[in-house]
């Protein structure tokens, strides 16, 4: 007896470690954002076995449940290896999908595997922690003194004069606002939409795309264009749309394919666009208006699905549900089972949520899960606004 639990203890001690520092960033998963976490299941011998489902609870550093799901073994989150007949696991998921509000602090993570046929649950567990810090922070930390000919820059004037520091120095670089920003290396909140003129691409031929709305007959500004490859596995250049309803490209002689989006209009999906030379080309697009929900307490969330060929995918499902369990709204408690919608011929989807300021914790995240025909499932975790209309944009 006493070496089968020696054995066991020396299993799960690589489940235990330092706290992991991560961010909770709401990017796509990489390496600082992404947390895997190795688990066993063990039979009554202590040896690792082959797990039938798992079960996973987060609590944030005030000790409340931030996360917590159970799934079977071969869900898409946990990829396993068999090493001398043994079975290994990883579980891997976005900090920001399992972190709840995402507060700074030390989270604790337990994970515990089961064995149906022999009854057995295998515990196992770790710690991350989270720290954010802004810009405007690190400027906070800096004391050193910075001198230049002549004496230290005046931060509330060009000229020079005497005694400041280097926090002082980037304060005032990165609040003076400034207008035309049309030279490479051009910095600072300000930025203005003349920067759209240099939206990207290395190409020898200067062309310019107009986003154009037909049924106004007028330019569309503060539209987000793409410009990618031809086989859509490179981005080409990425830029927005001035108040003219242009944006600059440098591109190669060759065949592109254009997105555009912008909320409110609707483009022609995935444009075609053939370059020869310089040029000119237009992106039609239309308004188009989605009625506001008859409830004026709730938000009306709208988005659009296409498949990979650009095409609108009809009959995708889409679920909006509370991860964190059940919340209220007004005293009353809200279902915690998900509401579904599927797209419609235009790719289209509707739903209608409470917007997350009104339920009793105003930080809760809706997951959005949208499943496409081909199986693909995409997932993402989003406060809704308090707005009657919202657009949904991955």
């Amino acid at each position: 007896m006493r070496i089968i639990l020696c054995l066991i203890v020396i299993l799960l001690l690589p489940l235990s470690a330092l706290p992991s520092i991560v961010n909770n960033s709401t990017s796509s998963p990489t390496a600082e954002d992404s947390l895997p976490v190795v688990f066993f299941s063990l039979d009554s011998l202590g040896n690792p076995t082959t797990a039938d489902s798992v079960f996973v609870l987060v609590t944030n550093p005030n000790g409340a449940t931030a996360f917590r799901d159970s799934m079977a073994i071969t869900d898409s989150r946990i990829s396993s290896q068999t090493i001398s007949g043994k079975q290994f696991y990883s579980f891997t998921e976005q900090v920001s999908n399992i972190d709840g509000s995402g507060v700074n602090g030390v989270y604790n993570f337990a994970l515990t595997a089961k064995k149906n046929s022999l009854g057995l649950l295998t515990p196992g567990g770790m710690e991350f922690q989270i720290i954010s810090t802004e810009f405007s922070d690190q400027i906070a930390f800096l004391t050193d003194s910075v001198l230049v000919k002549g004496g230290a820059i005046d931060t509330n004037k060009t000229e020079q004069s005497g005694g400041t520091d280097s926090a002082s120095i980037s304060s005032w670089v990165w609040n003076t606002p400034q207008a035309n920003y049309t030279a490479a290396g051009s910095f600072g909140k300000y930025l203005d939409t003349e920067v759209s003129g240099l939206s990207g691409g290395s190409g020898a031929y200067s062309f310019t795309l107009v986003a154009y709305d037909t049924s106004a007959s007028q330019a569309v500004s503060q539209a987000q264009v793409a410009v990618r490859g031809i086989n859509q596995s490179a981005l080409v250049g990425i830029g927005t749309t001035n108040s003219n309803g242009e944006v600059a490209f440098n591109l190669d002689a060759d065949s592109f394919v254009i997105v555009a989006s912008s909320p409110g209009f609707a483009f022609d999906t995935f444009d075609t666009l053939a370059v020869t030379g310089s040029g000119v080309d237009t992106i039609n697009g239309c308004q188009f208006n989605i009625e506001t929900p008859s409830d004026p307490n709730v938000c009306r969330v709208f988005g659009y699905v296409y498949d990979v060929s650009g095409q609108p995918e009809s009959g995708a499902t889409v679920t909006a549900s509370l991860p964190d369990g059940v919340v209220t709204y007004s005293g009353c408690f809200v279902s915690p089972f998900a509401v579904t919608t599927t797209t419609d011929d235009d790719g289209l989807f509707i739903i209608d949520l409470l917007p997350s300021s009104t339920l009793s914790q105003p930080e809760t995240k809706y997951e959005i899960t949208i499943t496409r025909s081909d199986g693909t499932v995409l997932r993402c975790r989003v406060i809704i606004p308090d707005d009657n209309l919202w657009q949904l944009t991955w």
